[in-house]
């Protein structure tokens, strides 16, 4: 490449130019230039001998295998190649150093993501001609194609900063042959999902599918072609907005949560507002019996299972704790101020080292007030179909509000204590807890269903009315609130205790 323009390249974003001086050679150019000539010529040897055999060039059998092999390439081997280099990076130690530059994390991370698959990216572009032309003789419009090869464009980018926060997140865990492995083989098994979706939604549209019905909050995406394309379109940004802001945060301070409180507070409305478009739809009685199955599982099956994810994603570990707990020990102040203006209110609520439970439920209230409404606009008649009401439906949701805030309370004691891998031991222990009443069910040879009580500690609390009276779930309700009320007891003892604990080490510390 020309050495004025890699200069320029240089200039913008250093770690670009970095990454490109490094692959950019003549012998790697020259194979990235033939792999795909070689191909395209095989394509169209064969659709030669499809021309003989029918008459005219075939030009779909240029087209259909292309249009499975350009994106099935870009999303595998650059997940891949993103993984390698960022963990060989991290176990030369370079990755640190990188950190110490001067460049911003994001420079440095887009720098990564447009120049470790630079000869992927050339090898595509080579492609790219014969795969629009056929795709033009086929008769697909230009339009549609100018769609196609933007939600290429959209899947890498989530699919990369996936892949760089999969990495950032695992590299102390393997070394960079199997973390890449592994991250290619989940884009192996990802990928073909997500180019289905494009290579069959010209045919969904031109056709009577059954998804014509489709909605998100009165939008009729399974009608209007271009309202689901800017749809998929805006979704798959947000997304990779979201796991970006965790990369950066992640690439900049490797101990830190992967995201913070505030970050936390907006995530959690915007999935759920996301997932609420999906369950709002006219009502009648054909949509209305498909959008409240669609909203019972997203609050009472989904939401439990990423409170999970959120939680892990938001809890300190022990240092972090020890920090905050020695800080707040010096830095306690009068409770004459106003209760929301106290400094450990402030701190609990947005402090990136304090405890994540009042986060936990701050986010559960969030997510009660955008599903709440929900439940009431739900018709009487509709909820008792599936021997539902009202009132049923929003004592699942305390119940469920009142797990997950269990689950956090345990997360955080365990990652409390002091022990070498704290992940392995969040793991064990959760997972101990999330099957234990199916443990129990299964030792005293009852099915679990049969015993309501015991699914109110499952991650899964609305079966426990399948075959449970209110007031079984009322004592339940109690229960669990006991259970979080002494785990944040025992917590905040041990935060006290650790808080004295470490300022008595540092007095003696100054005193010697």
């Amino acid at each position: 490449m020309n050495s004025t323009l890699l200069d320029k390249l240089g200039e913008w974003n250093p770690q670009l130019y970095r990454e490109l001086k490094g692959k950019l050679k003549t012998r790697n150019l020259l194979i990235t230039v033939a792999i795909p000539l070689i191909i395209q010529l095989i394509l169209l040897g064969f659709a030669y001998e499809q021309y003989i055999d029918r008459g005219g060039i075939q030009w779909e059998f240029v087209f259909r295998p292309l249009n499975w092999m350009l994106p099935f390439l870009l999303l595998i081997c650059g997940v891949y190649q993103l993984c390698q280099d960022l963990a060989h990076e991290e176990r030369r130690g370079t990755l640190n150093f990188i950190r110490l530059s001067p460049q911003s994390s994001q420079s440095i991370l887009i720098g990564k993501i447009l120049g470790v698959p630079a000869l992927l990216y050339l090898g595509i572009a080579l492609t790219v001609p014969l795969h629009l032309f056929s795709a033009l003789a086929t008769g697909i419009p230009l339009l549609w194609l100018l769609g196609i090869y933007t939600l290429w464009g959209a899947g890498c980018c989530l699919f990369y900063s996936a892949a760089l926060f999969y990495t950032l997140l695992w590299n102390s865990q393997g070394d960079s042959k199997s973390i890449a492995g592994l991250g290619g083989l989940l884009a192996f098994f990802v990928s073909p999902s997500y180019i289905s979706v494009i290579d069959f939604s010209f045919r969904w549209y031109q056709s009577n599918s059954p998804l014509k019905d489709w909605q998100w909050f009165f939008l009729p995406l399974g009608n209007e072609a271009f309202l689901a394309y800017a749809w998929t379109i805006i979704t798959l940004s947000v997304a990779t907005y979201w796991i970006w802001q965790a990369v950066n945060r992640r690439f900049r301070n490797p101990n830190a949560t992967l995201i913070s409180k505030k970050q936390s507070y907006w995530l959690v409305a915007c999935f759920q507002i996301w997932l609420l478009g999906f369950a709002v739809a006219e009502i009648n009685s054909a949509l209305s019996e498909a959008h409240l199955f669609a909203g019972m599982f997203f609050i009472f099956f989904l939401n439990p299972i990423w409170f999970l994810i959120l939680i892990a994603a938001l809890t300190p570990h022990r240092q972090s704790l020890l920090d905050w707990a020695r800080y707040r020990r010096y830095n306690s102040s009068s409770n004459r101020q106003n209760f929301w203006h106290r400094p450990l209110i402030q701190d609990l609520i947005w402090g990136e080292k304090s405890p994540a439970l009042v986060a936990v439920g701050i986010n559960l209230v969030i997510t009660a007030v955008i599903w709440i409404p929900w439940l009431l606009w739900l018709p009487e008649t509709l909820l008792q179909q599936d021997n539902l009401t009202t009132l049923k439906a929003l004592v699942c949701l305390l119940l469920t509000m009142n797990l997950i805030l269990l689950y956090g309370a345990i997360n955080q004691l365990v990652l409390f204590l002091k022990t070498s891998k704290p992940e392995l031991w969040v793991t064990g222990v959760m997972g101990t807890v999330i099957a234990l009443p199916f443990l129990i069910s299964g030792i005293l040879g009852v099915e679990v269903m049969q015993m309501p009580w015991l699914l109110m500690f499952s991650p899964f609390p609305m079966l426990a009315l399948v075959n449970g009276s209110l007031t079984t779930v009322f004592f339940g309700l109690l229960a669990q609130l006991g259970v979080v009320g002494l785990l944040s007891l025992q917590l905040t003892k041990k935060l006290q205790k650790a808080g004295e604990s470490e300022s008595k080490a540092m007095l003696t510390e100054l005193v010697e």
